[in-house]
């Protein structure tokens, strides 16, 4: 049998070494809780808020995120591309997302705000229509990647291969357009 929370409001908890199974959120916050090397299996988390929380290298098996809002937090090394893809829905405000892979997810119209976005892995995944606000987006991997519509406009250290990724209608700014030429290794002056 599922548990099941409703409105409720997690603080401080330290759910690290364990595993949380079938198990459903509601419309939860979550404020400066310890996920960290945590099991998530089969759980899903809707309308849900992730506030200063630690969920480096925490596995999602399985776990579906609708409509779900991380800020502040740490998400390191996590295997988005793992998660039930049915409704996904993310936004990431002001997080560190460094070493995660979205490999092959579906995961059009996220929003990332000031976030850490590092040596992440988007190869083939589906970002259409997402939002990208002041990342830092070094050593990024986008490879045969859907790009299109996506706003680079105020993000930096990006390296897009034009030939290989779906770039139409994608936004970048005349300071920033410049990294999609690193692959030439021309000097622009």
């Amino acid at each position: 049998m599922n548990e099941y929370y409703d409105s409720e409001t997690f603080n401080k908890a330290s759910l690290t070494s364990e595993e949380l199974s079938r198990t459903d959120f509601d419309s939860c916050i979550f404020k400066s809780c310890n996920f960290s090397d945590m099991h998530i299996v089969n759980s899903e988390f809707l309308e849900c808020e992730f506030i200063d929380c630690n969920l480096s290298n925490t596995r999602l098996k399985e776990s579906s995120f609708k409509d779900t809002h991380f800020i502040n937090s740490k998400l390191i090394g996590i295997k988005f591309h793992e998660i039930d893809p049915f409704l996904l829905q993310i936004n990431f405000t002001n997080c560190q997302l460094d070493f995660s892979s979205f490999y092959q997810l579906k995961a059009q119209k996220f929003q990332f705000i000031d976030c850490s976005i590092r040596e992440v892995d988007f190869t083939e995944a589906d970002l259409q229509q997402s939002y990208f606000d002041n990342c830092d987006l070094l050593g990024t991997i986008f490879e045969t990647s859907n790009l299109r519509s996506v706003n680079f406009k105020t993000s930096r250290n990006f390296s897009i291969n034009l030939e290989t990724n779906q770039l139409e209608k994608a936004v970048f700014s005349k300071d920033n357009v410049i990294n999609l030429l690193d692959k030439y290794k021309i000097k622009v002056e």
